[in-house]
């Protein structure tokens, strides 16, 4: 494991909903599955992007956890190879995304879809900034 790597933690009371929707829908590897903590990550390689998940912690516990997370104003920027294929992959496992992909003035190729804790996840890849700024008008 990379001590320096960012994973993000996301507190939520349903861990069994977070992991089939990134195991199944989502298809993220899973890195870490415990009864309080779960870990995703996207790709085959080590290291690859990741995210954590865990249950509230009660006072007193190694890691006293905080608040959980409210569903709200969280978006995680994923690379991918190929936007369009990976919402097309998606949505043949069931997923529902929140936008088709589009090109962004920022040169990114993208689109959304949440998980059942809220968390928008932003698939992307980099296009040409040209063209990206072409989409725009």
């Amino acid at each position: 494991m990379n001590p320096n790597k960012l994973i993000p933690l996301v507190v939520t009371d349903d861990l069994t909903a977070t992991k089939a929707f990134y195991a199944q829908r989502a298809g993220f590897e899973v890195s870490i599955d415990m009864d309080q903590y779960l870990q995703v990550r996207w790709g085959r390689d080590a290291e690859g992007p990741e995210l954590a998940f865990m249950t509230p912690q009660p006072a007193g516990a190694p890691m006293e956890g905080p608040e959980r997370f409210a569903g709200k104003g969280l978006i995680i920027s994923i690379p991918t190879q190929d936007a369009d294929a990976t919402h097309a992959a998606l949505r043949a496992r069931g997923a529902q995304p929140r936008s088709y992909p589009a090109d962004k003035p920022w040169g990114w190729r993208s689109f959304t879809v949440a998980d059942p804790n809220g968390v928008v996840l932003d698939f992307f890849h980099v296009i040409d900034q040209s063209a990206a700024a072409d989409a725009t008008g």
